[in-house]
């Protein structure tokens, strides 16, 4: 509001100086024209008079023209009239008023003095009177100037109160214009700064002036817009740089267990084997109760060894053959193969086909190790008589920023299940090596770090979407064929 306030003083100042100026004028003007009359009736009177005491004082004689003065004298309200001699010395009757006035003998002259004991001055006009002898004889006017005085003080005070009252007038409506026109827009565009400043991008401005103020205010719309698309491009750009420090830590971590599992398996599959033959002969020759207990050796060595040779299969990956399949029909098999697994767990398996074969890009025998642990880990989680559905399709997708890539169609693979769902705690963590929230002996915490280090060497990736007690469903996309 303060801008508003010094714009209402300054234009008020300005008035007050134009309206001074005029009333200034106008009080001169108006004395100028009060001086003028007075003085022009003045010499109208005087040289009436002053013709007609001539004549007078020529055809009858001079105490007749002085009767005329005195008897002009006695009729006048607001002057004096006076016959007096020039030549008369101060303090004679017939003297005049202002010592030492010159009057020439063709032209009335007119003095402004001020006797004396008087509170204002006087306009005095001389006329000369030419008669029959050399006498130097005028007649003089006295009129007083406190009449054009007072006038003159009335006419000052009226234009004082006309130019105050003017002058406040124009004061509170320039106030109120500024304020309104000013004032308010200059606040707004403050606060919408501030907000700014204080990083409330969603706030904008309703630039309804058609004026500077109104321009600015959609310019810093057009700001605030354009802070908002770098704040979110930012904050893309900064979890991209999260989730990529992520990935990298992951791969790190699968490159370390790689190495750790490739010298476990090396270090431990001999024995393994030679601890499983020795069990087979004894529990061909030996009695019941001890071959009995050689099988159970046996079992629990060849699961070693199956975890052994999973690690192998982690840590040396061989390179994908990826070629032109129908992702439908590869679901279907996994889907008849792992039929009977999921039937001992009272659990069925679908496989959803909208109709044709969905063509994608990827490696018969490596895709269906992910399908196979992603169906298995489905069928552990699903209570018995529920289902367990494979749908492979072609969908539009965006990467995530940790993957890279286009906007755009994509050959997908969904798992779904409606089993007690994953904590959102431990959903980030699933695809890290040797996690896994199965009981003692159902899993390794191997399958699904395969099955995404199999999907990032197709070039596709793995999205996961779960609710606790609801489902969780796996979606995993490939390059859809190459045309």
């Amino acid at each position: 509001m303060r801008l508003a306030f010094k714009l209402a003083l300054a234009v008020t100042c300005a008035i007050l100086a134009v309206l001074a100026t005029n009333s200034f004028i106008l009080v001169q003007r108006e004395l100028a024209l009060i001086d003028d009359d007075m003085r022009r009736d003045g010499r109208v009177f005087g040289h009436a008079l002053a013709g007609a005491v001539e004549r007078i004082w020529s055809q009858i004689g001079e105490p007749e023209a002085i009767d005329v003065v005195e008897d002009a004298n006695a009729r006048e309200t607001h002057m004096r009239v006076r016959w007096v001699r020039l030549d008369a010395p101060p303090g004679d009757p017939q003297a005049p008023e202002v010592p030492g006035v010159e009057v020439p003998l063709d032209d009335a002259v007119a003095v402004v003095h001020r006797l004396p004991g008087d509170e204002v001055e006087s306009l005095y006009t001389y006329f000369p009177v030419r008669g029959p002898t050399d006498a130097r004889v005028a007649i003089e006017l006295h009129e007083s100037l406190a009449a054009e005085h007072a006038h003159i003080r009335e006419t000052v005070l009226h234009a004082s109160i006309a130019t105050t009252t003017l002058v406040v007038l124009s004061g509170l409506l320039t106030l109120g214009l500024g304020v309104l026109f000013v004032g308010r827009p200059v606040r707004r565009l403050v606060e919408h700064a501030r907000g700014v400043g204080q990083g409330d991008l969603d706030r904008r401005l309703d630039p309804r002036q058609r004026d500077e103020l109104g321009a600015l205010a959609r310019e810093m719309n057009a700001m605030t817009e354009r802070l908002a698309a770098a704040r979110d491009r930012l904050e893309e750009a900064t979890a991209a740089r999260v989730a990529a420090v992520e990935q990298l830590r992951r791969a790190d971590r699968l490159a370390t267990v790689g190495k750790l599992s490739a010298g476990i398996a090396h270090e431990v599959g001999t024995p393994l084997n030679v601890i499983t033959g020795y069990a087979q002969l004894i529990a061909d020759d030996a009695p019941a109760a001890t071959a009995a207990h050689a099988q159970v050796i046996a079992a629990q060595a060849r699961r070693v060894a199956e975890i052994v040779r999973q690690l192998l299969g982690f840590a040396r990956q061989r390179p994908a053959q990826i070629e032109r399949h129908d992702l439908a029909g590869a679901a279907a098999s996994v889907a008849s193969l792992l039929a009977t697994i999921a039937q001992k767990r009272g659990v069925e398996i679908t496989c959803v086909a909208d109709g044709g074969p969905v063509w994608a890009m990827f490696d018969p025998s490596q895709l269906q190790q992910v399908m196979t642990n992603l169906v298995v880990n489905a069928v552990h989680a699903s209570p018995t008589g529920a289902t367990v559905e494979l749908h492979a399709d072609l969908r539009p997708a965006t990467p995530p920023p940790a993957h890279g890539g286009p906007t755009g169609t994509y050959a997908c693979l969904r798992v779904t299940d409606r089993g007690a769902g994953i904590a959102p705690d431990v959903l980030p963590r699933i695809f890290d090596p040797f996690f896994t929230t199965k009981d003692v002996g159902e899993g390794t915490g191997l399958g699904l770090s395969v099955a995404h280090g199999i999907i990032q060497e197709h070039g596709g990736w793995i999205e996961v979407s779960s609710e606790v007690g609801r489902g969780t469903c796996f979606q995993v996309f490939l390059r859809p064929e190459v045309t």
